[in-house]
């Protein structure tokens, strides 16, 4: 198990990993819905930072997922392979903040 996520980490660029991450950790903190703004202390990375950077994070899962597609059109062998993987650990990834976040901006907008 380790020497695959080793083998899927190596196929990625540093800056994937980086919006890997990203998206985990939005994922992580979500607030509750309904959550009201704090504007000061650490709570402020919670309740607003976050919430403004959440949606970011989405769109450039889904662009790296659009161009991981597009670049597979062009590729070959093991290329196609790592391009898919990557497009399917972008998707993941944005379902996963979709779903953690949809409950809070639904919230937002009612």
């Amino acid at each position: 198990m380790l020497s695959k996520i080793n083998t899927i980490l190596g196929q990625m660029k540093p800056l994937r990993v980086m919006l890997a991450i990203a998206a985990i950790l939005t994922a992580i903190f979500a607030p509750a819905a309904g959550t009201k703004a704090v504007y000061e202390g650490l709570p402020v990375i919670q309740t607003l930072i976050l919430p403004a950077l959440t949606p970011l994070v989405f769109l450039v899962l889904l662009l790296d997922a659009l161009m991981n597609r597009v670049w597979m059109i062009d590729a070959t062998g093991d290329k196609i392979a790592k391009f898919r993987t990557i497009m399917r650990i972008d998707l993941l990834l944005a379902i996963l903040v979709f779903i953690r976040w949809i409950p809070y901006f639904i919230e937002i907008w009612q």
